[in-house]
């Protein structure tokens, strides 16, 4: 289990920026999970990452209809899953370093609901839009053992499928314990899209 402590940035089809940043996502959060699961035999390693994420907020304000004040109220909801999964195979080890390349799928869906309403009048209009893309992906990943305890791993991968790319890179510092490791690094993950998409 790992917390991803993450911003998100984009631009829509509109050609709006958008910037979630890591205080706004903690001030809004539902609900998150985030884990790694692996299994290993000989070179091989099978691996799957999932990320949910489920985020609200609502906005009260006032809004000037035909020259008089009246209260409005957003409320918008964001979920999403990003899930890898992949098949690893060990190409060179030695007593410091580890090299691995993989082949597999990242999936993303996303769902948005927003609704706004005018109690005065009374009014209220709902939309809900959602969307998922399934990729196929490669790339490396491994490590390197800089002594008993202390070891930098990294991963980084790239691919296409619904979207026109993916992409995204890890590095980590960690240090292993008897049973278990730490770790802290930095991780980038990006999807481009059509235009119209």
């Amino acid at each position: 289990l790992y917390l991803w402590g993450a911003g998100i940035g984009g631009t829509t089809a509109a050609g709006d920026d958008i910037d979630v940043s890591f205080s706004d996502i903690i001030d809004n959060l539902d609900m998150a999970f985030m884990g790694v699961l692996q299994a290993k035999k000989d070179k091989w390693t099978l691996l799957a990452d999932v990320n949910y994420l489920g985020l609200s907020d609502d906005q009260t304000s006032t809004a000037n209809l035909i020259g008089q004040p009246v209260s409005t109220k957003l409320d918008v909801e964001l979920k999403s899953w990003i899930v890898t999964a992949a098949a690893a195979y060990q190409v060179h080890e030695t007593d410091t370093t580890r090299l691995d390349i993989l082949g597999g799928g990242r999936y993303l869906y996303m769902d948005a609901d927003l609704d706004f309403k005018i109690p005065a009048i009374p009014l209220r209009e709902k939309y809900s839009d959602s969307g998922s893309v399934l990729d196929a992906i490669v790339g490396a990943r491994g490590e390197v053992r800089l002594n008993e305890k202390w070891y930098v791993n990294y991963h980084v991968d790239v691919g296409t499928g619904e979207s026109d790319v993916t992409w995204q890179a890890l590095a980590g510092l960690n240090y292993r314990f008897s049973k278990v490791d730490a770790a802290f690094g930095y991780r980038y993950l990006k999807w481009e899209f059509d235009d119209d998409d």
